[in-house]
């Protein structure tokens, strides 16, 4: 690369001595440590019989130049202070200042700066090996990124930029910058990249840049139509308005509906999480725990305050619960093959459930509910009990109604679970997560809404016994609503 920009450059004459010289010819700024940041002094020299105007063009962000031009006189001589940031360097380094001038013949020059930069980590290989491209190879090995619709869009920016190969923050603006521009327009940004240290771009450059009235000062720099911005603070700041302000806006594209299954989730959520909340193995525990409450001889306040805490807790827990159960079937859900089986497996899951509610229906008419097949085993139920006697006693109100409610939802769990899981699943299947995530929270409110309703009850004087024949009386109507929603979820994942 250095002996391409030292061939490029008007300092290798066939034959004459340049009317530029510069003191010292080359900077060797030997080995330095990288991010140190290096200095220097450089003598340009006039030898022409002619005043000349001499400008330095730093090809990096990582070099500065000052002042950016001065006029020398014919004989004479002038100061640039020179500077180099090595921060996004490694290794053997080679950089080049464009030098331009108004003397025939020469101008344009390169000023070539040189030297070793060690990285703080040298076990280690740089994060990136740049290779130098024309303009033709760049172009063709761009990635073609879409906008954020995932679909090609329609409106085109075409942009050309000129650069140095091996320039790293003209990199980083490349294959950062111009990808985050695409998706946050919605436009597709063609990059065509130019080496101002080939002759012909850089005049080309040169020409537009004094076409425009501005002169070349910066690189780099970009061109899209009539605009040109010239280095990369500029480029960064003003590119996105320059695109807006070119760019035809791109046809609305037709919304896309929503899945079936998306659209219609609202309502077997909700008919799950009420019918959850009325579940036997879940409301006749909540009796028990009024029944529980009367004899102990809590007041209806009292009772109020352990209902509130009580509720309070099983949503917490079961929204917990739920989470950690979403987040893995969403997961798994994510592998085609796994995604496949969980569906069919759900499907038939939920119609055995269905059946079995609907033969559970059949043996609360028959007169023979204690024969359930969806119910909590017996062992659980004393567990429950227990625990129930245990904490309606204790004269921590709030605390233990707390730890009630944690420890009746974790032992309900396992009958729960035949309405929660399959909901969950379901839920995992929904297209846009936050709507599944929302969808999660609605259900865990409506399976705590019976609870609220019969505290709540409880409070205005109506008794554990009153509730209870209203609930024995309509126990079979929520296993066939059950056996419906079931059924429900089960159609909505066959279609979704």
């Amino acid at each position: 690369m250095l002996a391409a920009l030292l061939l490029s450059s008007g300092l290798v004459h066939a034959a004459g001595v340049p009317s530029i010289t510069f003191t010292p010819e080359v900077w060797k700024f030997g080995a330095i440590t990288q991010g140190a940041r290096v200095q220097m002094t450089v003598v340009v020299t006039n030898r022409s019989r002619t005043p000349a105007i001499v400008t330095f063009v730093s090809t990096c962000s990582c070099l500065t130049v000052e002042p950016l031009n001065r006029v020398i006189a014919a004989g004479g001589e002038a100061s640039f202070a020179l500077g180099y940031d090595s921060t996004d360097d490694t290794g053997n380094t080679a950089k080049a200042y464009i030098v331009r001038t108004d003397l025939p013949g020469e101008q344009r020059l390169s000023y070539i700066l040189r030297g070793t930069v060690r990285a703080e980590h040298p076990a280690s290989a740089p994060a990136g090996a740049w290779t130098r491209q024309d303009s033709s190879e760049s172009a063709a090995a761009q990635p073609q990124i879409t906008a954020a619709s995932g679909q090609p869009p329609n409106a085109v920016a075409a942009i050309s930029y000129y650069y140095t190969p091996g320039c790293r923050s003209c990199e980083e603006f490349l294959s950062t910058e111009v990808p985050r521009l695409e998706e946050k327009l919605g436009i597709k940004i063609d990059i065509r990249r130019k080496d101002v240290l080939d002759p012909a771009l850089y005049e080309e450059l040169s020409s537009f840049a004094v076409s425009q009235g501005q002169g070349l000062r910066a690189i780099p720099a970009l061109r899209i139509g009539t605009t040109l911005l010239q280095g990369d603070q500029e480029i960064r700041a003003k590119l996105a308005e320059v695109l807006t302000s070119s760019v035809p806006p791109a046809p609305a594209a037709a919304a896309v509906p929503a899945p079936l299954s998306d659209r219609l989730a609202v309502l077997p959520v909700v008919a799950a999480g009420l019918l959850d909340g009325l579940n036997p193995c879940a409301f006749t525990t909540l009796i028990f725990l009024l029944a529980s409450l009367a004899l102990a001889g809590r007041g209806r306040r009292e009772v109020l305050v352990i209902g509130a805490m009580f509720s309070l807790a099983v949503f917490l827990t079961y929204l917990g619960i739920g989470f950690g159960l979403f987040a893995a079937l969403r997961a798994a859900s994510a592998v085609a093959v796994v995604s496949v089986l969980l569906r069919w497996a759900l499907v038939i899951l939920l119609f055995v459930f269905a059946g079995m509610s609907v033969y559970d229906y059949a043996l609360i008419r028959g007169g023979r509910p204690t024969e359930m097949l969806l119910q909590l085993p017996s062992a659980l139920k004393r567990q429950i009990h227990t625990s129930i006697r245990t904490r309606v006693r204790t004269a921590a109100l709030v605390g233990s109604s707390l730890v009630l409610g944690f420890l009746v939802s974790v032992f309900e769990f396992a009958c729960t679970a035949q309405v929660y899981l399959p909901t969950l699943a379901y839920l995992a299947r929904v297209h846009r997560q936050f709507d599944a995530v929302g969808l999660l929270v609605l259900y865990n409110l409506c399976f705590i809404a019976p609870l609220l309703v019969v505290f709540g009850g409880s409070y205005y004087g109506v008794s554990s016994t009153r509730i209870t024949t209203f609930f024995q009386a309509h126990m079979g109507k929520v296993k066939l609503g059950l056996a419906f929603v079931f059924a429900g979820l089960a159609v909505f994942t066959l279609v979704g």
